[in-house]
């Protein structure tokens, strides 16, 4: 299986997601539908997938 080659850039989709991660979960969660596996993850799942995201965001500006 070929690896996926990551060449820095960031789709407009994570871009956008990222600039919105400051809003309420509810309001992301109107916005964006997120996948894994071509499965939608539950309301719960995207919640902490969220909150994964800000954690470590928020170290990188630490």
């Amino acid at each position: 299986m070929d690896k996926i080659v990551l060449n820095g850039n960031i789709s407009l989709d994570v871009e956008n997601l990222i600039a919105n991660l400051h809003l309420p979960e509810s309001d992301i969660l109107n916005m964006f539908s997120f996948k894994f596996n071509n499965n939608v993850l539950s309301p719960e799942e995207s919640i902490r997938f969220i909150q994964f995201l800000r954690s470590e965001l928020d170290k990188r500006t630490q």
